[in-house]
């Protein structure tokens, strides 16, 4: 039993809890395009009572908006999209019983000519949107079926992304890997904000974001700015909402996931708010996984508190915080056993400033770490151990000036300090990509700075386009390397309904801190440099009609590759079940993927809707021995049907079916498998295969409850409705000397209670 194996499988049932909203006013309605009268996706909505902004809200994917916590009175109400100009506003009236007002806001497409100076967070870069780029509320992630209430497991099931496993919420990005994704929340970076997490990677068993306190979220899955520059296949950017007005509220939950509890208070006049988030897990009363007993405990916290300082400035602090235990004994009387604990933290300030209507500025800085504790025993001999630390430090300034001669312009420029200090032993380590087994030992520390800095211009492309392009330059403290990436992105509008796209650009990152520790001389690898083409089309057709189809090309270069396996490229590494210690790397690999990825998007009535999207990638990897190969992370094809009925305001239900062609595969070979006693694979053979056809089906039904100001949800799901079994591996049984299917979920049943007061 290897300690990089250490993976929580078959994780069931989570209970979560979503406040909903029960104050005294709201207002709701669509933003329209006053040509097409089309739904406006993604659209900010901006409630104002005179000069104070009382609410921000996104619209969803029709449209759609809603704003509560309001108190009675004249409010206006406007809408905008990034980098262009906001609607004229309208009044509403609130009053009467119920407080409530519906109101439609026709919105034009108008390149921007002037700021607000009321704009409650600053966006951190100026992002033309994907044909099929994601944008998911807190409730769409909640209502998600077969997500378990994560955010990163509702992101899989949107096109440009591909999930690795039941088990996990590791994000695979048109062919990339679970090292290739950039997470930034509120603004501020955070390497893996998961329970459970892969070293190295960006994925875990459950997410420690609680979606009840999301705002909205987005994936750019290509093409995105230069504002961003630590991963090379997507950014997955996070916004917390504020406290909602009012008095301080409060929320608690129980059910066989865990018990958790949230409460949050706005201060008068938007002068700011907080907001404190806890769970705790109960799965080590129900956990039982695949021969093995498996305790896995996880409990974390939030805290966000904003502030307004005068009427140009605004403090944000954040601090995200988690802990995993998990022991692993054999069920059978084996002498195996894995003891393992990790904390995981982030800590940050935020200040963003309105020096005038043309200019503004964010200052971020911040502090993440990591702490590991891990061994694996047979019997009383330690066969591995995983001791590690690693601490970012970051510093970010950004300034922003608009109605320049050369366009709306942003300047950054960023640093991260980073440390990792290692205590690795592991005994007897093989990959089945080899028959030789080597042992790691390493005791390594080291201390990197990183700098970059970066400008990007926005400006328009007659009246109904614009052009964002941009240059990064960073120097990578662990190479020495100093690297420029220039970008380019364009949107234009043709006709009233048709949005084309179109983007290129270079992309960069460094090699995870657990693969630099394992062997020294790992530290020095260049980073993975991609090269990347895309564009694509968007049409509104009407109101209930939406299609985007987005091709790419993505070439990789400087991935890394085993020594001890030349063929094979790390491109799935961190979500499968190898050891996080890879040994003595090189970086010559070269990775290729491209493909499309399409959306329709549905509207068939007031109460119902639906979406289908599909993708076609095609991936090869070319590793040491200058041989091209199909990747394991190339999916032919993948689909996804989806629809959400909702008859009124106090019950929803929805489903999901998924698709996913079988991945290759390298098959065993027999002979070499039979003599060494353990998995070893036909090199003459990686990837010639593919798995069975993935599928499944998710089903989810919410019920709510009202009474005063209390409300209560109660939900069921149930997941891989019909018990389909999906392989998510072979391994090699030594008794009959045969492959053995290693199965995904099950039908899974889960259920819980929402209580907020």
């Amino acid at each position: 039993m290897m300690l990089g194996a250490v993976s929580v499988l078959g994780l069931a049932a989570f209970l979560q809890v979503v406040p909903q909203a029960a104050e005294p006013c709201r207002v709701s309605g669509t933003v329209i395009d006053s040509a097409s009268r089309a739904g406006v996706a993604g659209a900010q909505v901006v409630v104002r009572q005179g000069p104070k902004t009382h609410a921000t809200v996104a619209t969803d994917g029709e449209g759609r908006f809603e704003a509560g916590g309001l108190p009675r009175g004249g409010f206006t109400i406007a809408a905008s999209t990034p980098g262009f100009a906001e609607s004229p506003a309208i009044a509403v009236e609130l009053t009467g019983t119920p407080c409530a007002a519906t109101v439609e806001i026709p919105y034009r497409l108008a390149m921007q000519t002037e700021s607000r100076a009321s704009i409650p967070r600053l966006p951190d870069a100026t992002p033309i949107a994907s044909p099929a780029a994601p944008m998911l509320t807190g409730a769409q992630i909640t209502a998600s079926p077969g997500a378990l209430e994560d955010l990163f497991r509702a992101f899989q099931a949107q096109p440009g992304v591909a999930a690795s496993q039941d088990n996990r919420n590791d994000l695979l990005v048109r062919g990339g890997s679970a090292i290739e994704n950039q997470i930034r929340i509120d603004g501020f970076d955070a390497p893996n904000p998961n329970h459970f997490g892969a070293q190295g990677g960006t994925g875990g068993g459950l997410s420690m974001i609680p979606p009840w306190l999301v705002d909205v979220a987005t994936i750019e899955t290509g093409g995105f700015s230069v504002g961003f520059g630590e991963k090379v296949s997507s950014v997955a950017d996070i916004s917390l909402r504020p406290a909602r007005p009012g008095q301080t509220r409060g929320m608690a939950g129980f059910g066989v996931g865990g018990a958790m509890g949230e409460l949050e208070h706005s201060l008068a006049d938007d002068k700011g708010s907080w907001i404190v988030s806890a769970r705790r897990s109960l799965l080590e009363l129900t956990f039982h996984e695949q021969g093995d007993e498996v305790v896995p405990t996880y409990s974390d916290a939030l805290v966000r508190v904003d502030r307004r300082i005068g009427v140009a400035h605004r403090l944000e602090l954040l601090g995200i915080g988690g802990k995993d235990t998990v022991d692993v004994t054999d069920a059978n009387g084996g002498s195996d056993t894995i003891k393992g604990s990790e904390w995981v933290g982030l800590a940050g300030i935020r200040f963003d400033s309105h020096w005038s209507n043309e200019t503004s500025s964010t200052l971020v800085a911040s502090v993440g770490t990591a702490l590991l504790d891990g061994q694996s025993f047979n019997g009383t001999v330690v066969d591995g151990r995983d001791r590690g630390r690693d601490v970012d430090i970051r510093f970010r300034a950004d300034v922003r000036r608009r109605k320049t001669p050369f366009g709306d312009l942003l300047f950054g420029a960023a640093v991260k300090r980073y440390t990792y200090d290692y205590d690795l032993l592991a005994n007897g380590v093989w990959t089945p990509y080899s028959a030789a087994k080597q042992n790691i030992a390493a005791k390594n520390a080291e201390t990197f700075t990183d700098a970059s800095a970066y400008v990007e211009s926005t400006f328009p492309l007659t009246r109904r386009g614009r052009v964002t392009a941009g240059v990064r330059l960073d120097h990578w403290g662990a190479s020495g390397v100093t690297t420029g990436s220039p970008r380019i992105k364009a949107d234009f509008l043709v006709g009233r309904s048709t949005r084309l796209v179109a983007y290129s650009g270079m992309y960069r990152q460094g090699i995870p801190y657990i693969w630099q520790a394992s062997a020294e001389q790992n530290a020095s690898l260049a980073p993975i440099t991609s090269k990347q083409y895309g564009g694509g089309v968007d049409v509104d057709l009407g109101r209930a009609v939406h299609i985007g189809v987005e091709g790419f090309d993505k070439q990789s270069h400087n991935f890394p590759v085993d020594v001890l396996a030349p063929g094979h490229v790390l491109v799935n590494a961190t979500s499968d079940f190898e050891s996080p210690f890879v040994g003595t790397l090189i970086g010559g690999g070269n990775v290729h993927a491209r493909g499309l990825d399409s959306i329709l998007s549905l509207k068939l009535s007031r109460k119902l809707q639906a979406a289908v999207n599909y993708s076609h990638w095609l991936v090869d990897q070319e590793g040491l021995d200058n041989v091209w190969r199909r990747a394991e992370n190339e999916i032919l094809h993948q689909a996804r049907l989806e629809a959400f009925y909702a008859p009124g305001a106090h019950w929803s239900a929805g489903m999901r079916w998924r698709y996913v062609s079988g991945k290759p595969y390298t098959p065993f070979d027999p002979k070499l498998s039979i003599k060494y006693g353990r998995a070893v694979y036909d090199q003459t053979r990686i990837n010639a295969l593919d798995y069975v056809p993935y599928h499944r089906l998710d089903a989810r039904v919410d019920k709510t409850f009202v009474k005063g100001r209390t409300s209560a949800i109660i939900y069921v799901e149930v997941d891989n409705l019909y018990n389909r079994d999906n392989i998510l591996l072979y391994q090699w049984n030594r008794t009959t000397k045969l492959p053995k299917p290693v199965y995904q979920w099950g039908r899974t049943y889960i259920g819980g209670v929402r209580i907020e007061f």
